[in-house]
């Protein structure tokens, strides 16, 4: 099965890294997409997502553009989907690919004045409300006002992100794909299982598949490259160091593609990669780690 592999841009705080130039580097090393996350969390260096995205894709052409994920509870409905209808506008209504989460505790709500219990409630309003609100149809808010959008766009590709209950829920009703992350691919495996029992009970098409995958890339082999991985990851999120084995992948471009490959093989169709270290050389190493992918019968 074909597999779209893509890049997440480069933190702000990275040294001698520029968003455009990073754009230009990823559509040389041959990858599919180019992602971003989303955060207002107080001190965090990383740039507005939507303005990156949209810089990155005004000096591209042929490569995808992602978030993994844009949180729309932490602006007004209105103005959340303002933002994604122009950013349809700007790169020609086919690039996009909405990924939509809900975030947590500490992705900024008080900077917004928001009650981050609400998150969910707020994220799934939207949802409701964005085909209504890009097609530029009269939409009833749930303030009782209504608002109408001018100039209409297309809807993006909807991937809801999460691996709880309740986003699996959430991407059987709204979702055209679900977007997992710290996930092995048997793990992905046995929640699109349940996936598609969701889907059938909300009488909806079963969402497409994608991840989220932390890749560390070498150009020899490193036996220690994916524990030292597995570690950082486990640190920064939370999880088990063999939970974090799990998902994570390391490797040479010959052992990342095999590991990509994996994802494939249980119906995966975009992996948004994470890379650690030297950006520009992680992301020619992964376009090689994608040549073999794609190389590979039925890739």
């Amino acid at each position: 099965m074909a597999i779209d592999i893509g890049i997440f841009l480069p933190h702000v705080e990275l040294p001698k890294v520029e968003i455009r130039e990073a754009a230009y580097h990823a559509v040389d090393a041959e990858l599919d997409s180019l992602w971003c996350g989303d955060h207002l969390a107080r001190g965090v260096p990383v740039l507005d997502g939507m303005l990156v995205l949209a810089t990155a894709a005004a000096v591209t052409e042929c490569i995808d553009i992602g978030f993994a994920v844009y949180l729309p509870a932490l602006r007004s409905h209105v103005c959340a989907a303002k933002q994604i209808a122009t950013l349809q506008h700007l790169t020609g209504g086919d690039r996009l690919h909405l990924g939509v989460g809900v975030g947590d505790h500490d992705s900024g709500w008080d900077a917004v004045g928001l009650d981050p219990t609400t998150r969910g409630a707020r994220t799934d309003e939207f949802l409701q409300l964005l085909p209504s609100l890009l097609a530029g149809e009269p939409t009833d808010l749930p303030d009782g006002t209504t608002a109408q959008l001018a100039p209409a766009a297309p809807a993006p590709p909807v991937w809801i992100g999460g691996t709880s209950r309740a986003a699996l829920r959430r991407a059987a009703r709204y979702g055209d794909g679900w977007l997992a992350a710290l996930q092995s691919p048997a793990e992905i495996r046995a929640k699109s299982d349940l996936l598609r029992e969701l889907a059938e009970e909300q009488g909806r098409p079963v969402p497409r598949l994608a991840t989220v995958v932390h890749c560390a890339l070498t150009k020899r082999p490193d036996p220690t490259l994916g524990p030292s991985l597995a570690r950082e990851i486990a640190g920064t999120f939370g999880i088990s160091v063999e939970a974090a084995q799990g998902c994570v992948v390391a490797g040479t471009p010959g052992q990342v593609a095999e590991q990509l490959a994996a994802y494939a093989e249980v119906g995966v169709e975009k992996v948004a990669v994470a890379v650690s270290g030297d950006w520009h050389r992680a992301c020619d190493l992964l376009g090689e780690a994608r040549r073999l992918v794609v190389a590979e019968p039925g890739g």
